[in-house]
């Protein structure tokens, strides 16, 4: 005896042949049935997500169904936009989190860095004797993979982290700086006093010594900040800098510029070379290409900055300087090409403001910045 449903196949072939197409046209309504629902959902599911589209364009678009402004002002939150690049890349569990600022070592004897090139925002200064370090600054550092080395804190990267609302990393540094983190509550991890955080990696201790082997990753300072309570949650939701809607990136208005020539000191110089394919700029210092150790890859930037101000020596026996973050006169550099510029900072908490030499708001393109603070005099060329 065969089933059918409910029907039994038990009275003849006449019986057996009807019921088997009633079976049949059963089960092709049923088929029907479950394809006009499939298919309704489908559309409906589609109606639901053009009209959700249409209504992200419709805003991105403005009510006027207009095409976006030209260029993100500074403070400007735009959904996953990273405020460190202006580009809308930023991973949704990175959106609103205040960024981590790494001190890190720049004697040619400390190079390659590990993840320097992977850095938002990379600010070059005079430590002391000449040599620079650099304070780089990354918007996404829970994933951040080993990075370093990490030398000694300075007043005016202090201030920069300050006025970043960044957790600064570093290991020790000149009373002065530990006192203006003291007196300025900047949240900074310490790597004289947290040895977990910041490590010695035994394979820089080994090939380039232990004063350059200080090193951190994402995960031991995610351990570190919900360990200590620190403040993950950024005080302002708004861009670092003004920046150019993605798309929309111009040239300055100025000079040609596919080679920038910045000297810091008889010891260092740094250069930035224009490659117009990459529309970026590659860096280069002591006569090579500045590498990354994490990736194998050079340096390479969007945006240059060179901002000059006021740089004197503090007159102690260790050649440390002072460097005035109040404002000056300075140089963009972008797409192979920079203009004259002007920049301020009213305050340690203030971010810096760039204006062009017409007094207007300056917008960045999009991408990553290398910001160099050089002195009044010091002899910047581009060519």
């Amino acid at each position: 005896m065969r089933i059918c449903g409910t029907v039994f196949y038990e009275e003849g072939k006449m019986i057996l042949m009807k019921k088997t197409i009633l079976c049949f046209l059963t089960a092709a309504c049923v088929l029907v049935s479950c394809l006009c629902l499939s298919s309704c959902g489908k559309k409906d599911a589609e109606s639901s997500s053009s009209a959700s589209s249409g209504a992200s364009t419709s805003a991105a678009a403005g009510s006027d169904g207009q095409s976006p402004q030209a260029s993100l002002p500074a403070g400007t939150k735009a959904g996953t936009i990273n405020p460190l690049t202006g580009r809308s890349d930023l991973p949704s569990e990175a959106v609103g989190q205040r960024p981590v600022g790494i001190m890190i070592n720049n004697l040619e004897a400390a190079t390659p860095q590990h993840n320097i090139a992977s850095a938002d925002v990379c600010y070059e200064m005079q430590a002391e004797g000449g040599i620079t370090r650099i304070l780089a600054l990354y918007s996404d550092w829970r994933n951040l993979s080993m990075t370093g080395s990490i030398r000694s804190a300075r007043p005016y990267f202090v201030e920069l982290a300050q006025s970043h609302d960044c957790i600064y990393v570093h290991v020790g540094g000149s009373q002065d700086a530990l006192d203006a983190i003291q007196s300025s509550k900047v949240d900074s991890i310490n790597g004289v006093s947290d040895s977990v955080t910041i490590w010695r990696d035994p394979g820089r201790k080994k090939s380039m010594g232990s004063v350059h082997s200080c090193v951190t990753d994402g995960e031991k300072l995610i351990q570190c900040v919900q360990k200590r309570e620190i403040r993950t949650q950024a005080k302002s939701d708004g861009t670092a800098f003004s920046f150019r809607a993605e798309g929309d990136s111009q040239a300055p208005q100025g000079q040609s510029c596919e080679t920038l020539t910045v000297p810091f000191s008889s010891y260092v110089t740094s250069r930035f070379v224009y490659d117009s394919q990459k529309a970026v700029y590659a860096k280069y210092q002591f006569d090579k290409g500045q590498m990354d150790a994490a990736t194998g890859k050079q340096v390479e930037v969007e945006n240059v900055l060179v901002l000059r101000t006021a740089i004197t020596p503090t007159g102690d026996s260790l050649g440390h300087v002072d460097i005035q973050l109040k404002g000056g006169e300075g140089i963009y550099a972008s797409m192979g090409r920079c203009q004259d510029i002007q920049w301020s900072m009213e305050s340690a908490s203030d971010p810096i403001q760039l204006t062009d030499s017409s007094g207007q708001e300056l917008s960045l393109n999009p991408g990553k910045t290398w910001i160099c603070i050089v002195g009044q005099k010091d002899d910047v060329t581009a060519e």
